[in-house]
């Protein structure tokens, strides 16, 4: 099949042949084949150089080839390919008729040079060489614009699903040292493992075994240890993002992602540490649903570093208009911490019901920039824990084989050590035995409720201009604390610490709501760059009962409450996003026999 090409002056068009900015016509394709730099193998080649021989206009099956080609590059979808061949056909029909109707070339002011003389040739009208390249430049702009914003054009680029996807993590391995007094009181019992256990019999007169007790004597050397966490963040829109973080661990606890080293080289476990839904109506508000990071501004003295919340919480953050140095925050959140199950007790028709066990959390504080060296930050805080405190259970007779007592759930789910505890079961006497030899196993639970007021307050300034000085003070205080409550109870309560006896007269009984922090930094707070270093020194004080154990720093004196005394810590980075760190933790007991407990901890960070 050869071309006929028919050419006028410039300007001139053919009546059949009419050119519009929305449709490609058979010239432009050629051109822009050519202007997109298509070439897949001897059909593109030869395309390219039929298109550049002569600036001739394409036969049909040259642009129906150069159709099918775009198709297969992606470039067009195979209905608009469909519809490009049919417009082509077309047009090849309607230049026949024309040229059979006016040989001369004279119609509509347009020369034919060359007319069709063998069946099935095309006539195509001349296109000026600035037209073409005008409608090329104009496709191929669209072309690029549409494969950029779909990332399937463009090199060396990835799905768009991957640029909505952070993943982050950490690593951190430990050597840890724990060091006790020589002069520590003994048999210290854990409370942790006999409601674990399911009870122990406190009756001397039908149990002569030693309660589960606490090491408070042998050194424990070269712990290795190590954390690992690995998280996926997800940006689902503008408002919405979503979140999972694994983590390791020994056990399910919530304070510590902490695993130890040994066990013949056993595997170690991978717990959900984080499940979230983030959702952000406005610059300044943050909704978030699921487990994630503790959304107030506090500190160890009462959660963990490496505690996540489970619930529900919004956020607020926003400057002043009329001070943009002075910025207001504030959380308010409700935590479900343990659900009573729906068929407690499981050996009896009476069922107990839903009898969850909740936190409320509100804060609100202020971060004022002073200047460019002094920034200050303040914050006001309450925490409700409801239906916490245990109750005497109706009377229970375990001796007709009933395998629990209807206030078992009372017992907290994870306690570390230093709140005041009492006997939840009320234990029914077995007639059949003589007065005082009926078994009493007994499980615990805690004396107090826990409604907690705190204020956190934190400075950043520079020293000599030069150095990096951090101040930061805590103060809580438990405002449900009351002894005579405790002691009005059908059970009386159990000192923490007592080990000659499993109840304590009034007389004997030492506790106390309060609590603080204080401590120093100097240097970068958090290091991230090579050479960034920083040392602190800190001062902590807990009173039995200032707050709840099972949620406080893991370290400190071991976990819990009930402990006084000093923090050391350093850290140099040695890379970017590593360094290395020391801690020694020096606690002793508040009130009670003594039990000092030194922690020494060497480690090596990494983040990514």
């Amino acid at each position: 099949m050869s071309i006929q090409t028919a050419r006028s002056g410039r300007g001139q068009r053919a009546s059949n042949g009419t050119l519009r900015r929305s449709r490609i016509s058979l010239a432009v394709l050629a051109s822009l084949g050519l202007g997109l730099g298509i070439s897949a193998g001897a059909d593109a080649q030869s395309l390219e150089t039929q298109a550049a021989t002569a600036k001739a206009a394409p036969t049909e099956s040259t642009v129906i080839n150069l159709i099918n080609l775009l198709v297969k590059r992606g470039v067009l979808t195979q209905a608009n390919a469909n519809e490009l061949i049919n417009q082509a056909q077309s047009e090849a029909a309607q230049a026949k008729a024309a040229n059979a109707a006016n040989p001369t070339g004279a119609r509509g002011g347009m020369a034919v040079v060359n007319a069709p003389t063998q069946p099935g040739d095309v006539a195509v009208p001349y296109v000026p060489q600035v037209v073409r390249d005008q409608i090329r430049d104009q496709v191929k702009q669209e072309v690029i614009a549409q494969a950029k914003s779909e990332n399937w054009a463009q090199p060396n680029t990835f799905p768009d699903w991957v640029s909505r996807i952070k993943i982050d993590g950490d690593v951190r391995v430990r050597d840890e040292y724990h060091f006790y007094s020589p002069n520590n009181a003994t048999g210290q019992t854990n409370f942790a493992a006999i409601n674990q256990n399911g009870g122990y019999d406190i009756n001397p007169n039908t149990n002569t075994a030693l309660p589960p007790s606490l090491n408070t004597t042998q050194n424990r050397n070269n712990l290795e240890r190590y954390r690992a966490r690995l998280g996926v963040t997800a940006l689902l829109s503008d408002q919405f993002t979503a979140g999972i973080q694994l983590a390791s661990g020994n056990d399910n606890g919530p304070v510590s992602t902490t695993s130890t080293a040994g066990g013949g080289f056993a595997k170690k476990n991978i717990w959900l540490n984080k499940v979230y839904i983030n959702y952000q109506p406005t610059a300044w508000l943050n909704v978030t649903a699921g487990r994630f990071d503790n959304p107030f501004f506090t500190s160890d003295l009462l959660f963990s570093n490496d505690l996540e919340l489970d619930g529900l919480a919004a956020s607020f953050r926003r400057a002043l208009p009329a001070n943009q140095d002075v910025t207001l925050f504030g959380t308010l959140g409700v935590f479900p911490i343990q659900y009573t199950s729906e068929s407690f007790p499981s050996n009896s028709l009476d069922k107990s019901g839903t009898d969850t066990k909740w936190m409320f959390g509100a804060q609100v504080g202020a971060e004022w920039k002073i200047n460019s060296q002094n920034r200050v930050k303040g914050a006001l805080a309450y925490y409700d824990y409801q239906n916490l405190r245990g109750t005497l259970s109706s009377p229970c007779a375990l001796y007709l084989g009933q395998t629990s007592c209807s206030t078992d759930n009372e017992a907290p789910a994870f306690v570390q050590g230093g709140n005041t505890l009492v006997a939840l079961r009320n234990i029914a006497q077995n007639p059949n035995l003589a007065p005082g030899l009926t078994p009493d196993p007994q499980v615990f639970g805690l004396a107090f409720n826990y409604r907690l007021f705190d204020v956190k307050a934190q400075w950043d300034t520079v020293v000599a201009n030069r150095m990096k000085l951090r101040l930061d003070g805590e103060y809580v205080r438990n405002l449900a604390y009351n002894e005579n409550k405790a002691f009005s109870a059908a059970t009386l309560p159990v000192n923490n610490y007592n080990s000659n006896s499993t109840t304590v007269s009034q007389s004997d009984f030492r506790s106390g709501p309060n609590g603080f922090l204080a401590k120093a930094t100097v240097g970068e707070p958090d290091p991230k760059n090579k050479g960034e270093w920083n040392f602190s020194i800190a001062y902590k004080y807990l009173q039995p009962d200032a707050t709840l154990d099972a949620f406080t720093d893991p370290d400190f004196h071991l976990g819990g409450t009930n402990a006084k005394g000093y923090i050391l810590s350093a850290a140099y980075a040695v890379a970017r996003d590593t360094w290395l760190s020391a801690r020694y933790l020096s606690a002793r007991e508040v009130y009670g026999p003594p039990v000092s407990i030194d922690v020494l901890q060497l480690e090596i960070n990494a983040r990514f």
